[in-house]
């Protein structure tokens, strides 16, 4: 079982912080005119402002470059990407920066993007799954995915859905986790890596004997 710092990537200080007490660090990243941004807020194209939870961000909330996140990581910190939009573009400028020294998951809603990832012995590639519509479509794919395995949502999870899942692939990240009593029962059901907010949570879940 893997713990996921869910979201600390997205700024300098709770990468490094996320690197201490995590097992791999969540980076949320977006092509916007021709650079690689980290950010999970979403941008409105006219206004040109970030919304994030049906709020509006000040205009001069800071949007750091890929490349100025990984500049405070040491190489051997493991990632998970999660690659936001549809641009088939950015899966090469991403690893092309990131290169393939360094362990990464790679992550997306946006499925066609994963089969332009570079494979490679550090790369791990998961189908990003939100919604029952794509649970429904990644149960039924008749062929076998190249993807390594899924990452869902943890609230359409049972375990006769995470048994299903597993005999597909061997893989299964969760994410928003937030409680221990959660955590457990994901575990419980095959889920190998748990995404988590809470950096309380995680160095709970840390400290304690890992299956």
């Amino acid at each position: 079982m893997e713990l996921v710092a869910h979201r600390f990537g997205n700024e300098a200080r709770r990468a490094v912080e996320g690197a201490a007490i995590a097992d791999l660090i969540e980076i949320d990243i977006h092509l916007w005119r021709g650079r690689l941004e980290v950010r999970h807020a979403k941008r409105l194209w006219l206004l040109q402002r970030m919304w994030e939870r049906w709020h509006l961000l000040e205009r001069d909330t800071p949007v750091p470059s890929l490349e100025e996140i990984l500049a405070v990581l040491p190489q051997s910190t493991p990632l998970l990407l999660d690659l936001k939009g549809w641009r088939p573009k950015m899966v090469s400028m991403v690893q092309s920066i990131v290169g393939e020294e360094r362990p990464i998951v790679v992550s997306a809603r946006s499925w066609w993007l994963l089969k332009r990832v570079k494979d490679h012995d550090g790369v791990r590639i998961l189908r990003s799954v939100g919604a029952n519509w794509q649970l429904w479509l990644v149960l039924r794919l008749r062929r076998p995915a190249r993807a390594s395995g899924v990452v869902i949502d943890q609230r359409l999870l049972q375990p006769e859905i995470a048994l299903r899942l597993l005999k597909r692939s061997p893989m299964i990240f969760s994410w928003n986790v937030d409680s221990e009593v959660r955590a457990v029962e994901l575990v419980d059901m095959g889920v190998t890596g748990l995404i988590i907010d809470d950096p309380d949570l995680i160095r709970l879940l840390h400290s304690r004997p890992r299956r």
